[in-house]
């Protein structure tokens, strides 16, 4: 019934003015509120804006989180090989027009409270996020960015795109000509890696009418290409405020930040038509067939090394429907333990490991990849994933794995347990809201779990594997071989182009290079003045908290067994941790213990097949996972303990199921089936060989460490190249080994897993801890009652001195050594030096003018000092630098201002944000340790006390580690054969 005239005044009288003042409350000047709403998923008001003059989409997620997070992401759209997206992240980090410094991201790293500081390129986009705990340190930190993208100084600079970029290098006329660059050496690095080769070649392929066929990042041999007018006028297209995408999340004042945004920068630009977007690729109508090559050095065994990957490009990366289908896909058909497509592959004897993978671009890439195969398996392996496929959507997918699959994404979206969240909703949106315009969808994951769900009762996935994968020939079978040499191939054929090219320069025009490389150099070389230095807005020591973080742990016991325990709100998960004690095997006994950390949970136990098992972890866990850990009490190598660590974490209400799972993991799994452990140390013995060779600086600092203390030896023989050497020997020799290799990880299985070994660790608040205290008593009993005997280790370090030949582009240099050996006792002000030789000196000698990707150091309190490089076309020359950093500290002078910003960036790598898990984990870890509260207290209160004299005094120290002259290097095979003078060994990763 309609109101009556009379009725629809008083409604008007009662309604205006509660618009007006929800209009009032929402006036935000200079934007256009596009949405408002109550996302429940991040539990926060989110607000999506237009800045009405210049265009610019802006999102705030008003969290009530005081790790307050920004970004600018601009659509970047690469159309070369060149890398110019990837360039261009660099260089505008490299000094603006209100912050006229070489590098204001490395005063920033110098000095910020910052909780993330960094910038990244992706496929189609560059972002550019920082995120603080501090409220003025967050708005410097955005003042900084923001000027930084719309104002550098790369107009003006060209040095700065030939630096970052890449430029021709002549120091002088009689040297060869070569090309240098930071992105240039960088991406040398990456695609050292062949899964890097073959995410490129899938791409270039299947895209080939659109901007993903080009590598964002840059094509090592491509990169010489960019001009640098070109360079120029990409960031005139791409870096305008209509083509971007400024984010928020957290705490901070949302009128503030709105206000300086759009006064300091917005209000500056008129809207334009920002860059077209990236078009779909038009379909195939037959599936590509593309065989490729990457490179292996001279010697390097060919056979079984290659890989085969079948690709489909399936809807839209923006949908998150499409997304988490994909996700359960992989997880069902290829990833579980059980999974059709693992289980068909492994029948017919195709390749090692196998994985998914789904890319979420503008439209999917959903791809299946086969490791260690032989390349005339081609045919066969997409024969098997055909017709495992068709049985699949004929026979159903197992619902019971289904189920297992599906509990473990909802346990993942639901707990949250992530300390960067605002990061993580950027990274998760930035698709959607670019593609769509709609930034919400992919947080509001309870509408896609709704959907999901379906699946188990209906044909959803099954529907989809017929019209995506079976009948989609929009795809592409790729086969990448390994060739020896074809790297020294390449490399040959730029040094035979840079011959040319210098033959055609004349005279004028060397001397313009190699003036223009001394030029660069000096312009490296060069400190900023005071002044320009003093731009970049920092904090105040009286900023500083003087208290050190603490979390505390109790230690007590529940029944019999020794356990510590974290109080904490964890919003209903129980992390369980259980610590056995490694020393009750004998030292050569170590590499099974490794071992089993990787069997266990995948092979049969009591009533379970190793399928079932997965699946009844995925379905009451939130995840169970075991490796080792090593502890050092008082900081003394000598009182070393190494423990077995096992996690799982659950709820309340399955409490009781996972901890009888975990019992049956612990004393009932069967190590006797020699047909699964040969098939899990085949895959165990490729998942590591991927390691070895995209890896060089774990790999070469692992190395390192072995060479100086007992805690190094104990991560070489777990983790680094010795480990995966004994995982090769075991694997190739599996059927002459098979009875030794069960008979040594059933002693260690029976020694480890007893009540009388074993410490345990909660993370949970105290009500749940209640009940985990009431129930733990079901498990332990399942344990055995065996005493406990304890063997001495000597774990004997060696200096070897080792250059570690490999396919690698460019070189990891690491040296060090234990200082306590030195004599040298640790000092909390060392944690101020460390900041200094890698912000200062080692990024600018090492990075800004050596040209790597990286170059730093590390001081540990367990006694190592690390000097490091990070995909660096140098060695030698690396290694001097290292040395020149006893004469750096030998006269360093810093003024108060300079030093405080030292202190200021050493206590942001001291305080930083952590998950309610992650705090019980770190009291843990000061409770093995014995380390105090009052100890934590001391070391920071050294840090604020430092002093410039403190610094310039322990150059002597540091002349002590680098006069050991102990050092690893991981590298290009021809680069490290010829500085073998430097080595007292050259490896190979391959025996």
């Amino acid at each position: 019934m309609r109101p009556t005239f009379v009725y629809r005044i008083v409604l008007t009288l009662l309604i205006v003015p509660l618009m007006l003042s929800s209009c009032k409350e929402a006036s935000y000047p200079g934007y256009r509120l596009v949405e408002k709403k109550f996302v429940k998923e991040v539990n926060a008001d989110c607000y999506l804006f237009e800045h009405i003059k210049s265009g610019a989409h802006v999102l705030k997620i008003a969290a009530d989180d005081p790790n307050k997070t920004f970004s600018i992401a601009f659509s970047t759209i690469p159309v070369s090989d060149g890398g110019t997206p990837h360039i261009m992240e660099h260089s505008v980090l490299n000094g603006s027009k209100n912050f006229p410094v070489k590098s204001p991201f490395d005063i920033l790293l110098k000095g910020s409270l910052n909780t993330f500081l960094n910038a990244m390129t992706a496929d189609d986009f560059t972002v550019y996020p920082v995120a603080s705990m501090n409220d003025k340190d967050y708005f410097n930190l955005m003042h900084v960015y923001l000027d930084a993208v719309f104002n550098p100084l790369i107009y003006t600079e060209k040095r700065i795109f030939m630096q970052e970029g890449w430029h021709y290098e002549l120091t002088d006329k009689n040297s060869p000509l070569q090309y240098k660059g930071v992105v240039y050496n960088e991406m040398k690095g990456a695609f050292s890696n062949a899964e890097r080769e073959m995410w490129y070649q899938i791409q270039k392929n299947l895209f080939p009418d659109n901007g993903y066929r080009f590598s964002s990042g840059g094509y090592p041999t491509a990169i010489p290409s960019l001009t640098y007018e070109d360079f120029i006028a990409f960031h005139k297209k791409n870096y305008h405020p209509s083509n971007s995408y400024i984010f928020l999340y957290g705490d901070a004042d949302l009128a503030r930040e709105l206000e300086f945004i759009d006064k300091e920068y917005l209000q500056n630009y008129d809207k334009t038509e920002p860059p077209a977007k990236t078009q779909p690729n038009a379909p195939f109508t037959e599936i590509k067939d593309l065989t490729a090559d990457y490179s292996v050095i001279e010697g390097a065994p060919l056979e079984k090394q290659t890989y085969l990957a079948m690709n489909w490009v399936v809807g839209s990366g923006a949908d998150p429907v499409t997304n988490s289908c994909l996700e359960l896909l992989g997880s069902v058909l290829v990833d579980q333990e059980s999974a059709p497509i693992r289980k068909a592959l492994q029948e017919a004897g195709i390749g090692s490991d196998v994985y998914s993978s789904n890319n979420t671009l503008l439209q999917n890439i959903f791809s299946i990849v086969v490791q260690n195969a032989d390349p005339a398996d081609k045919d066969k392996f997409r024969e098997v994933v055909t017709n495992t496929l068709k049985k699949v959507v004929t026979e159903k997918i197992d619902r019971e794995t289904l189920k297992g699959a599906i509990n473990r994404m909802e346990f993942r979206l639901r707990e949250g347990n992530d300390a960067q969240k605002g990061l993580t909703y950027d990274m998760r949106l930035l698709n959607s809201w670019m593609y769509t315009g709609d930034p919400f969808a992919p947080l509001e994951y309870e509408k896609t779990l709704a959907v999901v769900k379906q699946s188990l009762t209906g044909t959803l996935l099954e529907d989809m594997i017929q019209k995506e994968l079976i009948d989609n020939k929009y795809g592409l079978i790729l086969t990448l071989k390994p060739k020896q040499g074809l790297e020294q191939e390449i490399s040959n054929k730029i040094t035979d182009e840079l011959a040319e090219a210098k033959k055609k320069m004349t005279d004028a025009v060397l001397d313009s290079v190699v003036s223009g490389t001394q030029n660069l150099i000096a312009f490296q070389k060069k400190e900023d003045s005071p002044e320009a230095v003093a731009t970049i807005p920092m904090l105040k020591l009286a900023d500083i908290k003087k208290e050190a973080t603490w979390y505390e742990p109790v230690y007590d016991k529940v029944g019999t067994v020794p356990h510590v325990y974290f109080d904490v709100f964890t919003n209903g998960v129980i992390y369980m941790n259980y610590w056995f004690n490694l020393e009750v095997l004998t030292e050569d006994k170590l590499p099974y213990a490794v071992l089993l950390t990787q069997l266990l949970g995948k092979m049969d136990a009591a009533n379970y097949t190793y399928g079932q098992l997965d699946n009844a972890l995925n379905i009451n866990t939130g995840g169970y996972s075991a490796s080792l850990a090593s502890y050092m009490p008082k900081h003394d190598d000598n009182s070393l303990q190494p423990y077995m660590k096992i996690n799982i974490k659950t709820t309340p209400d399955k409490l009781d199921t996972s901890l009888v799972l975990l019992g049956d993991i612990l004393t009932k799994t069967n190590l006797d089936n020699k047909d699964r452990l040969g098939e899990l140390l085949k895959r165990l013995q490729s998942q590591l060989e991927s390691n070895v060779n995209q890896n060089g600086y774990g790999i070469a600092a692992t190395r390192l460490e072995s060479y100086c203390s007992r805690h190094g030896v104990f991560a070489e023989k777990t983790r680094g190249l010795d480990y995966y050497w004994f995982v090769t020997d075991l694997s190739r020799n599996y059927n002459e080994k098979s009875d030794e290799i069960i008979r040594n990880l059933k002693e260690a299985y029976n020694l480890l897993f007893t009540k009388a070994n074993m410490i345990g660790g909660v993370t949970c608040d105290k009500e749940d801890f209640k009940q985990y205290s009431a129930k733990f008593e079901t498990f332990s009993k399942m344990l055995s009652d065996n005493p406990v005997s304890c063997n001495n280790w000597k774990l004997e370090p060696k200096e070897m001195n080792e250059g570690i030949l490999t396919a690698s582009k460019v070189q990891y240099v690491l040296q060090g050594f234990d200082y306590e050996k030195l004599g040298l006792p640790w000092n909390g002000k060392w944690y101020v030096l460390n900041q200094i030789m890698s912000t200062d000196w080692l990024q600018t000698q090492v990075r800004v003018v050596g040209g790597a990707y990286g170059g730093f150091s590390s001081i540990s309190k367990n006694g190592t000092v690390t000097f490091a490089s990070y995909r660096d076309p140098n060695l030698s020359e690396t290694l001097n630098n290292f040395k020149g950093t006893v004469n750096y500290l030998s006269n360093f002078n810093a003024d108060s201002t300079a030093m405080t910003r030292y202190i200021i960036g050493t206590i942001a790598d001291l305080d930083y944000p952590l998950t309610p898990s992650q705090k019980g984990d770190q009291a843990f870890r000061w409770f093995f340790e014995q380390v105090t509260k009052e100890e934590l207290q001391a070391d920071r209160d050294a840090v604020l006390a430092t002093s410039a004299a403190d610094i310039k005094g322990m150059s002597a120290d540091i002349s002590k580690i680098i006069d050991k002259q102990v050092y690893c290097v991981y590298g290009n095979d021809a680069k490290v054969s010829q500085n073998k003078a430097l080595f007292k060994a050259l490896v190979k990763l391959q025996k």
